[in-house]
């Protein structure tokens, strides 16, 4: 009669759980929820940051744990679907004493499941125990919103060290699947970092004179990021913050950053500053130049040597502003870049979106992105298939009557261009272009990251097709950023540029065997301030196999010819056997004759596509710059 009886309680209990009008009061023989375990990160997917790390050059910012005294807030607690109202809970409060989560009110006593495997709905925050720098303001139930202000109290926040940073690391929690464990009476739940990390990255390689110069005992202190929003709210609705009256009413502070190495990373020329910090979530029209709003402002100090006086330090406060967007996303981290130029008094600047794994770098060139491509078989979308939605495109995908990319760009225009990040969506564009499904013509593309086609030099598997075929020869605008295609092997990037085409500012390394040119097999089109680097065997030019279009500015700094057929255009060209027993001086003239090429041909011709010179600095090739 015992197992009897308790089958029909445990049938009784199911039955009712799919009733949702009914009131039903669990026995106290129902699953009860006895235990909370937290983890920070996503199930399956690690942390959103702040991985504990030992490496000297890795920062680990904010927590990537709890600790003692640690408050948790479960605003809402209930099953997913069809909730009860008995088996729905608010404003469940628990603390951690070092190694688990206890309640800390009794109201209700218990908390149940309303059964042992269906999804629930866990929503809630986790508040550091150090100190609570923000004003907690609650919707007036005691559930499901929380508002903060970070640095509470205070008229600018200062970040010194990592605690600074982990005091005012918010935590959120929503999770619309959550199940009991194994046996019912634990469960684990996974907090997410809610703000937002920002990283400034400052670089002086063009700051000093030379690598020698005293100018290079360089110093770089007091980062400021001018006037941010620092009000924010989160609800239940939401897993991810918001800020809130963007206006008059939001208040702005200073927020001066932490260097974790005040000496910087690197030497000499090469000696980057890191900066970190948090900031709220923000709508990109917070920082986007309107009649009533301000772009993105920065300050920092920077001190050296007086090159009159080498004993006498100089101290100089450079400022500036990001005037395009900046966006700042929960749980994500926004790194800006600033370039310090001594000579112009210029300062450059650039920002890049990552998640929040920080590692600064004692080099510019080792924060650019990168892409290797392992596999020349990957399978991968065009726009035209069925399965290209946004969610599983590789490239582009049909939205409306538009084809976007699946960063939202429409390719209309330079600054809408198409973007690609990595290899896959570079065969992606060579399969719209070959199948037939689109030629780009009047479109634009942007290569945003270094791609590395195989895994060595001596990798033999992967072989190129190239973009285009002289039946489907691509049409569109190619912007390569100066970015690099390494370990290019097969066809040229290209196979075919058509009369419409334009490939500017493109980088190529190569491996042996490339057909035709290492850029482009045929073109038809025009490339400019394009370069091939090392040797290469082929059995056209190193940069292009057959021209009958135009090149400018375009040079090759290996053995052997920069063009195979020509009968196009070559204006302000070079390879490196031209100038391979030209001195400095003569190198100056070299480079001052093929400025004048450049510069006489586009004003005869009018040229209205971007304009390069050439620069020479000692001991480097002669390099290409933008004019216009």
């Amino acid at each position: 009669m015992k197992r009897y009886k308790l089958f029909l309680l445990a049938a009784t209990a199911i039955l009712v759980a799919c009733n949702s009008n009914d009131t039903y009061v669990p026995d106290s023989n129902a699953i009860e929820i006895r235990g909370i375990q937290a983890a920070i990160g996503t199930q399956g997917f690690g942390l959103t940051r702040a991985a504990a790390t030992t490496d000297p050059l890795k920062i680990s910012l904010g927590r990537n744990g709890f600790q003692t005294g640690d408050v948790m807030v479960l605003t809402t607690v209930k099953r997913t679907q069809q909730p009860l109202e008995a088996f729905t809970y608010s404003n469940l409060r628990y603390q951690y004493d070092g190694s688990n989560w206890n309640r800390t009110d009794t109201d209700p006593e218990k908390i149940y499941w309303t059964d042992g495997h269906s999804n629930h709905t866990f929503i809630g925050y986790n508040l550091p125990s150090a100190t609570y720098p923000w004003e907690i303001v609650t919707n007036g139930t005691g559930s499901d919103t929380f508002a903060g202000e970070l640095g509470y109290g205070q008229d600018t926040l200062t970040y010194a060290n990592n605690d600074d940073v982990m005091a005012e690391d918010l935590l959120v929690l929503f999770s619309d699947t959550t199940k009991a464990d194994d046996g019912g009476l634990t469960t684990r739940v996974y907090f997410n970092h809610a703000l937002s990390g920002v990283r400034v990255v400052v670089n002086i390689k063009d700051f000093a004179a030379s690598s020698s110069a005293v100018d290079t005992q360089v110093g770089v202190s007091d980062m400021v990021l001018h006037a941010q929003p620092t009000k924010f709210k989160w609800g239940a609705d939401s897993k991810n913050l918001s800020v809130v009256n963007l206006g008059e009413a939001q208040p702005t502070k200073d927020l001066k950053l932490w260097c974790p190495v005040p000496e910087g990373e690197g030497t000499a020329q090469s000696k980057t500053f890191s900066f970190y910090g948090l900031t709220t979530p923000q709508d990109a029209v917070f920082h986007e130049v309107t009649a009533n709003q301000q772009p993105l402002r920065f300050s920092f100090k920077v001190t050296y040597p007086d090159p009159m006086n080498p004993q006498e330090q100089l101290t100089k406060t450079y400022s500036g502003a990001f005037s395009g967007q900046v966006d700042f996303n929960s749980g994500m981290c926004t790194t800006l870049h600033i370039s310090l130029n001594h000579k112009d008094e210029q300062v450059f600047t650039d920002v890049t979106y990552s998640d929040w794994s920080l590692v600064p770098t004692p080099d510019l060139g080792e924060l650019r992105k990168k892409s290797t491509f392992m596999d020349i078989n990957s399978t991968v979308t065009i726009h035209t298939d069925a399965a290209a939605t946004i969610d599983d495109a590789t490239w582009l995908y049909v939205s409306g009557d538009q084809v976007k990319d699946i960063y939202g760009h429409g390719g209309e225009s330079a600054d809408d261009a198409y973007v690609i990040k990595s290899a896959a969506q570079l065969v992606s564009l060579a399969k719209e272009v070959n199948e037939g499904a689109m030629d780009f013509e009047k479109k634009f593309i942007r290569l945003d990251a270094d791609i590395t086609m195989q895994k060595s030099t001596t990798a033999t598997d992967v072989t190129w097709q190239g973009i285009g075929t002289s039946e489907r020869p691509f049409q569109g605008t190619f912007l390569g950023g100066n970015r690099f295609i390494n370990r290019l092997k097969g066809s040229g990037l290209f196979g075919c540029l058509g009369a419409q085409a334009c490939v500017e500012q493109l980088q190529i390394s190569t491996v042996d065997g490339i057909q035709g040119g290492a850029l482009a097999v045929q073109n038809a089109g025009i490339i400019g301030g394009c370069r091939v680097v090392d040797d290469i065997t082929t059995d056209g030019g190193a940069l292009v196999g057959t021209n009958t279009g135009t090149m400018h500015a375009c040079y090759y700094t290996g053995a052997g010819n920069l063009v195979g057929t020509n009968t196009g255009y070559t204006i302000g060209c070079y390879q490196a056997n031209d100038i391979t027993s030209f001195t400095n001086s003569s190198l100056t003239t070299f480079v001052n004759n093929l400025n004048s090429i450049l510069n006489e041909w586009y004003k005869e011709n009018s040229f209205k596509g971007t304009k390069f010179n050439y620069t020479f600095t000692p001991g480097n090739y002669p390099t290409v710059i933008v004019t216009n």
